[in-house]
């Protein structure tokens, strides 16, 4: 090993740590910016209030939907919210802890990779393929236009997922597998069919590594399975029709940027750039691989038959001839937009600098690349405007505190699937408990955002409406006694009888027995990981 290749490899955390500045200097600027997802912050507010409720693990928030509540991370992926929780609760801001995730994504993703790419390349081309991995203008994407932290997250994983693979790890394996389905549930469903495919050409340790992503799938159960059975109890739809947002091949070599959205057609304002660096090091890595094919060893032919597999899968399944692959896989439709496909491009196209391998000035060529590829593309990490948002904003804007504001009120929240008993969608905040009939006397103690005690009193039987949806894991009690449970309308709030008389109520939510279940199945096998790990040292 020579002088520059000792260097990187001993001071490769500080030096990923420098290169990572470009990508994340606007992260500092005060407040929060413009992004499609900012609503992140709000749902951010809501995990803070049902941790602080004790609700583990959290699923049913109390807020959104005019109060009524809403299973918000039994569906969307929680790893983010649990990390953000973390730097909350440690005292920095909504906003900033958000803003934590999503700067401390690019150096560890960064690191990753570079670790990965170790593995077939040298120090100086494994650092010039992590600086291609972070500085794709997908990457910029996600943070300075959508905000969206679990594909943010997930680009954290999945490099871990490989190196866990090729060294038959399978402990690493799992958990790492497991954290990538907690962190987005629509990236892992489309990156492990890839996985599975790469353990079956690598052939290596394949008992272990299929091992691995067996626990990793039993440590996130608590998760995926009720997400996948309870799915039924919601209304089947979505807010994008993915027939809309199939990208033209010309987006991904055309080198625009803007802030906008997608649209049908080819009218987009956001961007599905590629990048220049990105583009040549995949289309030279291709054209060496196939010329130089009987010379590169079996390891590396390997890999680099799985990153052509990819790419071209990934490019065939955004082309809008792939929509009847849309039309009849199950949940892909629930992809939204197929130029999600840019995350497989983006973790792959490092791994066609292992066609340069034998490469005579692999120094010049990853200095090379790591100038372009933070040169030309850097610009792209920076936020449309100077918004200045802070923590108020996004509770006013995404949680209907009284008195509503009307920022809530203009915000349709049709990004969230109703309940399958719902007819229509709350336009006010109703009391917590609420009854049709006047002569009813009602009190009603908050116990906390979710449970109560209410006392009636009527002298004839009613029905008494508790302004939360009904859904699993909610329980209401008359007098100590179990009482069935209705879907009102025209919310689907619950709602059940009550007989004439004095009477104290209790409504409360707690885990439903089948998710206990799944939670203990995580818990026990998570506990195992971690006693592997400790055993190991």
């Amino acid at each position: 090993m020579d002088k520059v290749q000792k260097i990187i490899s001993k001071l490769s955390l500080l030096i990923i740590l420098i290169l990572s500045i470009p990508a994340v200097r606007y992260l500092f600027v005060n407040g929060f910016f413009g992004v499609s997802d900012d609503l992140h912050i709000g749902w951010l507010y809501e995990m803070d209030r049902v941790v602080k409720m004790l609700q583990f693990p959290p699923r049913f928030v109390p807020d959104i939907s005019f109060g009524f509540g809403y299973p918000l991370f039994n569906f969307v992926y929680p790893l983010p919210f649990y990390v953000a929780e973390v730097f909350y609760l440690l005292g920095f801001s909504l906003v900033n802890s958000m803003k934590l995730l999503f700067g401390l994504s690019i150096p560890f993703s960064m690191f990753f990779m570079y670790k990965f790419l170790k593995h077939y390349l040298s120090e100086e081309l494994s650092l010039a393929g992590s600086i291609l991995y972070v500085y794709a203008p997908y990457r910029a994407l996600e943070i300075f236009v959508r905000g969206s932290v679990g594909e943010i997250l997930s680009f954290v994983f999945f490099p871990i997922i490989l190196l866990a693979i090729i060294q038959g790890k399978y402990v690493i394996l799992a958990i790492s597998s497991a954290a990538l389905i907690l962190s987005h549930n629509i990236l892992s469903y489309m990156f492990f069919p890839f996985a599975i495919f790469f353990i079956f050409l690598h052939k290596k340790y394949i008992f272990n590594n299929f091992k691995g992503l067996f626990l990793g799938l039993l440590a996130s159960i608590y998760f995926w399975l009720p997400a996948i059975l309870e799915s039924k109890l919601m209304h089947y739809d979505t807010v994008f029709n993915f027939y809309d947002h199939f990208p033209t091949l010309r987006q991904f070599i055309t080198p625009y940027w803007g802030y906008g959205a997608s649209v049908a057609g080819p009218y987009d304002t956001m961007s599905f750039y590629m990048g220049l660096t990105g583009i040549v090091v995949v289309a030279l890595g291709s054209i060496l691989f196939f010329v130089k094919f009987k010379k590169i060893d079996i390891e590396k032919k390997t890999i680099l038959i799985w990153a052509v597999l990819v790419t071209l899968v990934s490019v065939f399944m955004m082309n809008h001839r792939s929509a009847f692959l849309w039309r009849n896989l199950p949940l892909l439709p629930y992809f939204q937009f197929p130029w999600r496909f840019l995350a497989m491009i983006t973790l792959v196209s490092p791994l066609f600098l292992i066609s340069f391998a034998k490469f005579k000035y692999q120094k010049i060529l990853a200095f090379l690349i790591i100038i372009f590829a933070i040169g030309l593309n850097f610009n792209y990490f920076k936020t449309s405007e100077y918004l200045g948002r802070q923590d108020d904003y996004y509770i006013n804007r995404y949680i209907p505190t009284l008195p509503v504001s009307e920022e809530y009120k203009k915000t349709s929240e049709e990004y969230l699937r109703l309940p399958e008993v719902s007819e229509a969608r709350p336009q006010r905040v109703y009391p917590r408990a609420y009854t049709e009939d006047v002569d009813v006397r009602l009190e009603i103690k908050e116990t906390n955002a979710l449970n109560a005690t209410i006392t009636t009193e009527s002298e004839k039987e009613f029905i008494l409406n508790y302004s939360k949806y009904n859904y699993p894991g909610f329980t209401a009690s008359i007098d100590g006694k179990r009482v069935n449970i209705i879907s009102g309308k025209p919310y689907g709030q619950i709602s059940f009888e009550v007989s004439g008389g004095q009477h104290e109520i209790e409504v409360k939510y707690k885990e439903s027995p089948l998710r206990l279940i799944f939670d203990i199945l995580s818990l026990v096998t998570f506990g195992y990981l971690i006693t592997l790990i400790i055993r190991k040292k």
